[in-house]
């Protein structure tokens, strides 16, 4: 039985479903909310990136609140502080996407240790590992942040296997991010990429061992290659 590894945002909670609370709070148009959340979204991938790449660890939480702030200035918007604050929050009761408990639930009956490995800090992901009604589907949470870097540094994946006490390659990955599956993939854990939009792999680093379009499919056969 392997160690899985579950990405949380994206891959099991919906980063998108902070969409609603957008609206509420900026009362604004939906496509400009649309666009609010995708820059949001990006940047708080970039930052994440540069501040590994710069050595300037920031935990994920400020690192969102920072691409919050860029995606507000992009299109002209200046919200309150407790604004501001409170669409942060959303990240906290992001939408589990459908069939993830089942998925957890399955995995571990099966035999398997299930845990979310994630670049979100630890209390930003019990927050939303509880307000999304999986934390007690998990057997645990690893954060990137013990190691004070980023995915997809190959150190976060050792990181994981080193948590689980498992070796590398008898722990897997889950992520609907390819680049998240590239890395984990160069690091040498096996993977499952959940590609919802059918997407091409990425072009730099490891191809996924196994693909699939829904949280559910996982399950079937989970080590398959």
């Amino acid at each position: 039985m392997a160690g899985i590894c579950f990405d949380m945002y994206g891959t099991l909670c919906d980063t998108s479903s902070v969409r609603a609370r957008l609206g509420e709070e900026l009362d604004v148009a939906d496509r400009l909310v649309a666009a609010v959340d995708e820059v949001w979204r990006r940047k708080q991938l970039q930052y994440s990136y540069q501040s590994a790449q710069m050595d300037d660890y920031e935990p994920f939480w400020e690192i969102t609140g920072h691409a919050l702030e860029y995606a507000l200035a992009q299109f002209d918007l200046d919200p309150d502080a407790s604004t501001r604050e409170r669409i942060r929050e959303t990240y906290d009761h992001l939408e589990p996407f459908p069939g993830a408990a089942e998925t957890l639930d399955r995995l571990s009956t099966a035999g398997h240790e299930v845990v979310v490995l994630s670049n979100g800090n630890p209390a930003m992901l019990e927050r939303l590992a509880e307000n999304a009604g999986l934390r007690s589907h998990l057997d645990g949470i690893v954060s990137a942040h013990g190691v004070r870097t980023f995915k997809p540094d190959p150190s976060v994946y050792e990181h994981a296997a080193e948590t689980l006490d498992r070796p590398l390659d008898d722990c897997r990955l889950v992520s609907s991010n390819a680049w998240d599956v590239a890395g984990a993939g160069n690091a040498g854990m096996a993977t499952t990429w959940v590609n919802r939009r059918r997407d091409p792999p990425e072009a730099i680093g490891a191809h996924p061992d196994r693909e699939v379009t829904t949280l559910p499919d996982v399950a079937d056969d989970p080590c398959s290659n």
